[in-house]
């Protein structure tokens, strides 16, 4: 990818990194480590093959003290090269400014507070009280609803719904087709019919959430769904009622929360993860992809798992099993080495451990 151009050293600078080689040496383009030609900067991360490094012909690479030892080419040395290429994207293609303006096709309702710097696009729609602060741009066919309050510098992409009584933080990031704010799946049985339980509650986003294409984030029941300060969730993920999700945790696609959990802080779920109601997530916790998380997690680790469906009783008596997996197979390598040895009796093999 083509950018205009820049000096290495200014690159290098904007970073705060240490330059090693031609300071003056102009980058004109970005790309991934193998493709990259003379000209363009790229990046690379230990424990990746260390021959694709050696054997690239990119302009220059950002990269950690550790894998420049024996590198000769331009480099710019830095402790985390991915956040570094990250910031130096952002510098050469920064987003485009919008100017601010509302479109002649933007229905608003008359007590709408809208600041004066905010961009609303064609066929925009805002509901009675909603409060939208400066610098956010509502792109093309974006719903507001009542009361709903948008917080300074948000960008809401096309066809995004957001429901009433929801707030939406500061820089936030709502991708297309996200819908904030519906109902949770929330019904009371009776005679074999389901009652609907309304959905009085909202949705609280903090500052700086990123929410992918067509996700969506249900209100609360009774209190607000709550996302943290700096919270990413990726595209097609489902957030049920009530659930809290702690500041800077990510979540990637096709993942289900299903109501009222509470996963913490910095936490990493995978793609495809199915985590259960009321349950709890520790601070810090990692799940692999595919996961089923079917009780609560209150020690931080890396988890990953996934057993087949059973009948309700048989899975009972294999869950209550599981724990005891471990210590049975030590059990049993202690009996065949005990078995091994003529000196052994019978009560060493049962007692010992």
């Amino acid at each position: 990818m083509k950018t205009g151009t820049h000096q290495l050293q200014d690159l290098a600078c904007h970073i705060g990194g240490e330059l090693r080689g031609q300071a003056d040496y102009l980058i004109t383009g970005v790309a991934p480590l193998e493709l990259a030609q003379s000209g363009d900067i790229t990046f690379y991360l230990s424990g990746t093959l260390r021959s694709t490094l050696q054997s690239s012909q990119a302009g220059a690479v950002i990269l950690s003290p550790q894998a420049a030892e024996d590198f000769v080419g331009n480099a710019i040395i830095v402790a985390n090269p991915y956040a570094a290429f990250a910031k130096i994207l952002h510098h050469l293609f920064p987003m485009p400014r919008h100017e601010p303006g509302v479109h002649h096709s933007v229905q608003m309702d008359r007590d709408v507070q809208v600041h004066p710097e905010t961009r609303m696009d064609a066929f925009v729609r805002v509901e009675s009280g909603a409060k939208i602060a400066a610098g956010v741009w509502l792109e093309t066919g974006v719903f507001i609803g009542a009361n709903v309050e948008i917080g300074a510098g948000t960008h809401i992409y096309p066809g995004v719904k957001i429901y009433r009584n929801c707030r939406i933080g500061e820089r936030c990031i709502i991708h297309a087709g996200a819908v904030i704010g519906a109902d949770g799946f929330g019904f009371a049985e009776e005679n074999k019919k389901y009652i609907k339980i309304p959905q009085v509650g909202g949705v609280q986003l903090g500052n700086d959430v990123e929410i992918g294409a067509n996700s969506c984030i249900d209100r609360g029941v009774l209190t607000d769904t709550v996302l943290g300060d700096g919270v990413k969730i990726d595209n097609l993920v489902q957030v049920g009622h009530n659930v809290h999700i702690g500041a800077h945790t990510v979540i990637a696609g096709q993942t289900g929360v299903a109501g009222s959990t509470h996963i913490g802080r910095y936490c990493r779920i995978g793609g495809q993860v199915g985590i259960a109601g009321h349950i709890e997530i520790a601070d810090g916790s990692v799940i692999a992809g595919q996961s089923a998380i079917t009780h609560s997690l209150r020690v931080p680790g890396v988890y990953s798992g996934v057993v087949p469906a059973h009948e309700i009783t048989r899975w009972r008596r294999i869950a209550a099993r599981f724990d005891g997996l471990d210590t049975l197979f030590r059990r049993v390598k202690l009996l065949e080495k005990k078995s091994a040895s003529p000196a052994s009796s019978d009560g060493e093999l049962l007692n010992g451990e």
